[in-house]
């Protein structure tokens, strides 16, 4: 018998081992419940700095049980006061009979029952640490201090906190017994078995027993109550005046988790439907489309009821269900597995609760709509809406993607004003009511591997939104998805080299059944550091010019800083930029490892196999293998292996590399301008000049950081260079000159972006040919591809990868912005625009033309 009940035998107290069958039962009744990892490490460690409180909404006895024996369990901070919870029906006979024993007496002697607030059982045991559990809201707690004016248990923790040193955490707790959103409760089910937000006993164990294997315990931030009384607005307060505070906070801190987890109470289709087409803006359009006319404006209406059709999501929590199992199966055909960093999301699902959630991930493949909301499901976040793009809407895809969260929308909004109008009032609807939303910045998948320049159309939305008062704020959370081996690796290589897309429909899926019969590595999601759009707009609370685009370009730039390192894409790397016909390993290797350091150093994110890259680079090597884009060749002074490389599989190895191209961007522009050209050393100008002359004409191609000082940011990465060996100082006043190791490994860096620059030479050359003439952008794209592959042919292009129908369109838009149709009144002189192509395309050519042999 523990000193705890030795001393207080009352029945709030659990503090006693179960005997050997109820002690099987119940741990294996309650073993299964879910408990976040994150949430161990901080309970742990609240439990050495004080004593944890478990708050809870409602009592319940089968909580206070499974709150006792599942943290027990897992070697946790446990309860074992129960604040007013009587759980003598679970007592051992012998504490049964002790606690009715000194009842008896405590009656006999002092005619009023025990009471344990006044017998000092909180006091000593917060004192010694001993955890307990408060439920806020007790019906007969209520009715008890409200007829006898009795006290509130939260005045008595306020006393015993302004006694004591020893801080209380009050742990804003809940257990989800099903991970689905509530309906309106009405009903005679509701009646006999309790509502929703606080099952009643029959209730609770049905979905116990039925969805225990996804029951979950979620702990919120805890509020430190030594802190609390100590912040200046409350010193002079009495705990009776503090009481409501802290109750409201931590009942908003229960329900706001419980939104984050399950969503907010789910309302029919129809009545969301009849909400967006009263919506003032849709029926003011239909006012003025339809100028007064009674006919008119009933086929409007038809109108919009059709377009709500066609664009809103058909919830269904079964449908979820269903689909997460059959996923679970799929992704261990296809994948082994899905990797994320735990701290990641528990701070995600800490922003959760203060606002609507608006995931922002990368677009890679089209299974990245189920893969966010399937890790989300998993971890126990609340499954978002998803903006599908029409072309997924066919059956039987579209019907399910809807059952499952998604809605759909157009390609173009261009001229459907009354269309705008009612996808505007639908997503105003979802914020409204406080529903999650994901949807994809690039607007359609990256078919280079790179992130594509973000659209401002949705976010836009989003952003009026915002302003308009649906919502109080906006979390953006940007995340990237990224694969070992994406699964639409053939048609992206088929679509880069100028065929068109297939449309999506029935019959692919059905082609599609062959992929199962291949691996694809692992699946990684990483999350950036969730933000307040409330906090990222300041005082300044308003629209502005250029709020979207600016917004846009820090949420990929976001995306970018947390792109995982896969193995994969860091030997495609190496290989595209300095090994492309054949390499020897130890050559590999070490090209590897020199990157792999940089990385390092930027802390840029690493899948966890490269924790050891000798092993992650050996399992890459025997992957390129068995795909057949490298064969071994045979074996040099017995401890190194030649390799050759498939120059046709160039290109599936460029998607790889371009995923991570991002974070050597700007090293690479200045080792182009530092081997570029036949000077033996060059001066810091020229190197700058070069550097803004690449970032300009790449502009549309990459997205680059921020507004950074040009000059102390080139002399950060030339003094980078300089660390390594491969530059030093020139003779010159701030020159420098390029070292027998540079030229040798320069290369690796310069190599990167040699197939753009190629790409970008082939389209000017093509536009230069053709100046003057009247041709469609289609046909120049065209020539640009026939063109490009002669020039390859013929070794004019080094780079197949350059021949790039996805590159050349950057390439031709951003010609076209500069040179043929520069924006303005100005207007164009034939004869000086050619000249300044020829010279674009000579600047272009020797920057592309680098030498890795030492200038004499």
């Amino acid at each position: 018998m523990s000193w705890l009940f030795e001393k207080y035998p009352l029945s709030c107290i659990l503090d006693f081992k179960p005997r050997f069958f109820l002690g099987w039962f119940l741990y294996k009744l309650f073993g299964k419940v879910q408990i976040d990892e994150h949430a161990r490490a901080w309970l742990r460690e609240k439990q050495r700095q004080g004593t944890v409180v478990y708050v809870t909404k409602y009592p319940g006895r089968l909580d206070y049980l499974l709150y006792h024996y599942r943290l027990r369990k897992s070697r946790l901070p446990y309860p074992r006061i129960g604040l007013d919870l009587n759980m003598s029906l679970f007592f051992p006979i012998s504490y049964l009979f002790k606690m009715v024993k000194f009842q008896f007496s405590y009656v006999f002697k002092y005619h009023k029952r025990p009471n344990p607030y006044q017998l000092g059982l909180l006091r000593e045991g917060f004192q010694k640490g001993v955890p307990a559990l408060l439920c806020l809201l007790d019906p007969k707690r209520f009715r008890r201090q409200f007829v006898e004016e009795g006290k509130d248990p939260i005045t008595y923790l306020i006393e015993i906190q302004q006694d004591m040193e020893r801080p209380i955490f009050l742990v804003p707790s809940l257990v989800l017994y099903r991970q689905a959103p509530e309906r309106d409760p009405k009903g005679l089910l509701s009646i006999l078995f309790g509502y929703k937000d606080n099952p009643g006993p029959l209730r609770k164990i049905f979905l116990f027993f039925r969805h225990n294997r996804r029951a979950f315990f979620d702990f919120g931030p805890p509020i430190d109550l030594r802190e609390y009384l100590a912040s200046p607005e409350y010193t002079n307060q009495t705990p009776e005046a503090l009481v409501p505070f802290i109750r409201e906070q931590l009942v908003q801190a229960i329900d706001s988790q419980k939104k984050a987890i399950i969503g907010p109470v789910m309302k029919s289709r129809q009545e969301l439907k009849e909400q967006v087409l009263n919506d003032k803006e849709v029926l003011r359009t239909i006012e003025r489309l339809s100028s007064g006319k009674a006919g008119r404006q009933r086929q409007l209406k038809t109108k919009a009821s059709e377009y709500f059709d066609e664009i809103a999501a058909d919830y269904s929590p079964t449908y979820v269900v269903l689909t997460y199992s059959l996923l679970t199966r799929f992704w261990k055909r296809l994948f082994q597995g899905i990797e994320i960093d735990p701290d990641e999301l528990a701070l995600v699902r800490n922003w959760a609760r203060k606002g609507p959630v608006i995931f922002v991930p990368s677009h890679k493949s089209h299974i990245d709509y189920l893969v966010l909301n399937y890790t989300l499901y998993e971890y126990y976040v609340q499954v978002p809406r998803i903006a599908a793009g029409q072309n997924l809407a066919f059956w039987p895809v579209g019907h399910i993607f809807r059952k499952c969260g998604a809605f759909f929308i157009r390609r173009s909004f261009s001229g459907a004003r009354l269309y705008t109008k009612v996808f505007s009032a639908y997503v105003n609807q979802l914020l409204q009511e406080g529903y999650f939303i994901e949807f994809f910045i690039e607007g359609g998948r990256s078919r280079s591997g790179k992130l594509v320049l973000p659209k401002t159309g949705f976010l836009s939305i989003l952003l009026d939104a915002y302003l308009n008062g649906h919502c109080n704020d906006l979390i953006f959370v940007p995340a990237s998805i990224a694969y070992d081996r994406i699964i639409e690796e053939k048609s992206y290589v088929r679509e880069q080299e100028g065929v068109a897309k297939e449309r999506e429909g029935f019959w692919q899926i059905l082609k599609a059944r062959k992929l199962l019969k291949k691996k694809y590595g692992k699946i990684y999601i990483r999350f950036a550091q969730p933000f307040s759009i409330r906090d990222y707009l300041g005082p300044q609370q308003s629209k502005t010019e250029t709020m979207e685009e600016t917004l846009a370009l820090d949420l990929v730039r976001a995306i970018n800083h947390v792109t995982p390192i896969t193995p994969l894409a860091l030997v495609s790397s190496v290989i595209l930029s300095k090994f492309r016909k054949h390499f020897e390993l130890k050559d590999l290797y070490a090209s590897v490892e020199e990157l792999a350091l940089f990385l390092e150093a930027q802390k840029a994110p690493m899948v966890s196999s490269l924790s050891n890259l000798m092993e992650a680079f050996q399992e890459t090597l025997h992957l390129l293998s068995s795909w057949k884009i490298i064969s071994p060749v045979g074996d040099l002074q017995g401890d190194s292996s030649l390799y050759t490389v498939n120059p046709k599989k160039h290109r599936e190895l460029d998607y790889y590399k371009n995923s991570i191209i991002h974070y050597f961007l700007d090293h690479t522009l200045v080792a182009l301008s530092l081997l570029s050209g036949k000077e033996a050393q060059k001066d810091f100008m020229t190197i700058q000049d070069d550097y803004i002359f690449l970032r300009e004409l790449f502009k549309n191609e990459f997205i680059f950081e921020g507004n950074t000082d040009d000059a102390s940011h080139l002399e950060e990465i030339l003094s980078y260079f300089r660390s390594r060996g491969l530059v030093e100082e020139g003779s010159g006043s701030h020159t420098y000159k390029v070292t027998r190791k540079g030229y040798h490994n320069l290369p690796l860096w310069a190599g990167l972006a040699r197939s753009f620059l190629e790409s970008y030479w082939i389209a000017t050359r093509v536009v230069l040919d053709s100046f003057g003439q009247k041709r469609k952008k289609a046909e120049l794209l065209k020539k640009m591809n026939s063109l490009g592959t002669k020039l390859h042919e013929t070794g004019f292009v080094k780079h197949y990868e350059a021949v790039s129908y996805i590159t050349f369109q950057n390439a031709f838009q951003y010609l076209n912005e500069n040179y043929l149709r520069p924006r303005g009144d100005k207007e164009i002189n034939e004869e000086e625009v050619r000249d300044q192509l020829e010279k674009l395309a000579d600047q272009i050519y020797t920057l592309s033309h680098y030498t890795s042999v030492p200038t004499e």
